[in-house]
């Protein structure tokens, strides 16, 4: 019966191991897909250089937790259905004139 046991527990120890690889591989193709579509849409704002476009991702990322964050409950803040629109025209207008500081503040 031990030998068993050690059998089945070495077994669900390489499950184990083995979901966590595949989900840390989907994660990393979940991240490229990401940066992959941040890197276009920079590009469509008109970003050339690295430089820019590692700026413009980097205020497309905090959007996106500043949504996820204003998403998840009352938080106090405004109601992201409210200002998301003019939020978002604000933060595509800093963007294009690649205005750290409005970018900063409004997205």
């Amino acid at each position: 019966m031990g030998a068993t046991s050690r059998i089945v527990a070495a077994v669900m120890i390489g499950l184990a191991v083995t979901g966590c690889a595949l989900t840390r591989q989907a994660e990393q193709r979940r991240e490229v897909a990401q940066r992959a579509t941040d890197d276009s849409r920079c590009r469509s704002y008109g970003f050339k250089t690295d430089a820019d476009l590692a700026r413009c991702r980097m205020q497309l990322g905090v959007a996106q937790l500043r949504r996820r964050s204003a998403g998840g409950g009352d938080t106090g803040g405004p109601s992201p259905d409210t200002n998301s629109l003019s939020l978002s025209l604000m933060c595509r207008d800093a963007i294009s004139r690649r205005d750290s500081v409005l970018m900063l503040a409004t997205c």
